[in-house]
């Protein structure tokens, strides 16, 4: 009587492949030691310049500039400022500039508040306007800054009680033929 083993003398698969991987990966890491040196390149992606429109200290309240002149924070009382901030043009293109309130606090003691522009030849626009704590327009119409002008930015309170009150805006820039604009934060504060 002849017996036959399954496991006579024959090597199975599943252990061939496993020894067959190992003597392979032992065969590609004989040697690890080693420098390893790689040099980066440094390329420029973008290019950084000055803002074609700042923003600039006016004659009247308190104002403080910050990051590259694209922001501001304009401190006034109770009365009437001519200007408290130049919006310059350094450019030779003509833009589209306007005010947008987004954010506030503390304005039921803003009797009569206006934030608007002008310049010496065609009047006043105004951009921002706050009557008996309430907003009769918190975004202002397109206002032309001509190619390397200068437009001011003037504010006119009237509170009826004591405290402070922000009103938080965006100097949208619109940039020329497209419907793109950056937006320069400033932040009014009302003494």
């Amino acid at each position: 009587m002849v017996r036959y083993s399954r496991y006579s003398g024959k090597i199975s698969n599943p252990v061939l492949a496993a020894a067959a991987l190992l003597i392979f990966l032992s065969l590609l890491l004989q040697s690890v030691l080693g420098t390893a040196y790689y040099s980066l390149a440094m390329n420029a992606y973008a290019s950084v310049s000055s803002p074609p429109v700042i923003l600039q200290n006016g004659t009247a309240g308190t104002c403080t500039i910050y990051a590259n002149n694209t922001s501001a924070k304009v401190n006034v009382a109770n009365t009437t400022y001519d200007y408290v901030l130049r919006v310059n043009n350094t450019i030779a293109d003509s833009w589209q500039i306007r005010l947008k309130k987004y954010a506030d606090s503390n304005i039921n003691r803003l009797q009569n508040c206006t934030i608007y522009f002008h310049n010496s030849t065609d009047g006043t626009s105004s951009q921002v306007h706050i009557e008996n704590g309430a907003y009769t327009q918190d975004t202002g119409t397109w206002y032309n800054l001509p190619s390397l002008a200068t437009i001011y930015i003037a504010i006119t309170v009237v509170t009826n009680s004591t405290g402070t009150s922000h009103v938080h805006s965006y100097l949208e820039i619109l940039t020329p033929n497209t419907s793109t604009y950056a937006q320069y934060v400033i932040a009014f504060e009302i003494t």
